[in-house]
């Protein structure tokens, strides 16, 4: 009975030393009224809270994740803090949405608005199973345009975009910044697509919560993610190790073989996340395109018959020597490392909450 009251006891310290509560108050910056209904959520995941009749808000965290806390309101502008682990005000004050007409510039090309918001659905979503099972609830708040100059799609909402992913299970409200997809000619055809580039925060409902079926999918999802790779590279003792018989992943160099991991990265505890470095003797001076080193990851597949033999490939590009992993697998400065092949293709439709565990 001693021993297990001893064991409890560190249990329960464990879980109060990673978890953390993020609370305050909400107010009207014109009227300093608090503002009842306001949407507090973790940019990226199914935790957040509605503020009470106070303007108050509590959001209980088991663990620091590398995202956004973000404050939304039909009646006001969506406010963020960037890194609320950090640096959380006691108070918020949000400002008024001033409702107006918005400027539209119509400009002449040869494709419809359903061909557009085909294209929109293939290169916001994705062509993957996933990606094709979503539904966009409100495609009709979406304005969409193709600048026939620059070859470039580009779609604005003023509204949260709504989608529904039936095959991982959950209602996803998205709020878009920036959407555009460039094209090497003036087409629609996605293999003609060459790079895509969309900004959103989004929270997630599941729809499925007991669902095996639906679980099994999001462990999927999960294991072939760049998610996967940086947890496994950042907390798994073993990801280096070549004894493993089938690793989910093995990383190359072009021309070089597999990579000697205590040359490329060194990994760092930082509070309740770690820290990926790149050593300068590592980094590469001549890339072509900036970035300081790319490495070549090959990924398991496990929907293969004979796993062993068929896999994923990818390339990971990196214009920054030093990344922060929280124990979700979502890293900072997101806008710094990227990825091409398989890893490249990922879209929304393959998107899990941040707070996902398999």
């Amino acid at each position: 009975m001693k021993n297990t009251l001893i064991i409890t006891i560190v249990i329960l310290s464990c879980i109060q030393i990673n978890a953390q509560t993020l609370t305050g108050v909400v107010y009207d910056k014109a009227t300093k009224q608090p503002v009842y209904g306001v949407n507090v959520y973790l940019d990226g995941t199914s935790i957040g809270v509605a503020t009470d009749n106070s303007g108050k808000y509590t959001l209980l965290v088991k663990q620091l994740i590398n995202t956004k806390l973000v404050f939304r309101h039909i009646a006001y502008q969506t406010f963020i803090i960037e890194d609320p682990f950090v640096h959380l005000p006691d108070t918020i004050y949000m400002e008024e949405r001033l409702t107006t007409l918005s400027e539209i510039t119509v400009q002449a090309d040869r494709f419809s608005r359903r061909q557009k918001i085909r294209a929109f659905r293939e290169q916001f979503l994705g062509l993957t199973e996933a990606g094709r099972s979503c539904r966009i609830v409100n495609e009709d708040d979406i304005q969409i345009s193709f600048n026939m100059a620059t070859k470039t799609l580009r779609a604005s909402s003023d509204k949260p975009i709504e989608v529904v992913n039936n095959y991982l299970g959950y209602r996803i409200l998205f709020e878009l910044v920036e959407f555009r997809a460039g094209y090497t000619s003036v087409t629609l055809n996605p293999t003609r697509c060459q790079n895509v580039y969309y900004a959103v925060t989004t929270s997630f409902t599941d729809l499925n919560p007991d669902n095996r079926r639906v679980k099994s999918r999001r462990d999927e999802t999960f294991e072939a993610s760049s998610r996967n790779f940086f947890k496994s590279l950042a907390y798994d003792p073993f990801f280096s190790s070549d004894t493993t018989e089938n690793p989910v992943f093995w990383v190359y160099e072009r021309g070089a073989g597999q990579i000697d991991f205590d040359s490329y990265f060194t990994i760092n505890d930082t509070l309740s996340i770690k820290a990926i470095h790149i050593p300068d003797g590592i980094i590469e001076k001549d890339n072509f395109d900036d970035s300081l080193l790319r490495i070549n990851v090959s990924q398991r597949n496990n929907n293969y018959p004979d796993n062993r033999y068929s896999r994923y490939y990818s390339t990971i590009s990196f214009s920054t020597n030093t990344l922060l992993v929280d124990r979700y697998g979502n890293i900072n400065q997101f806008d710094k490392v990227f990825f091409g092949g398989y890893m490249g293709l990922s879209r929304a439709g393959d998107m899990l909450p941040m707070d996902y565990v398999p």
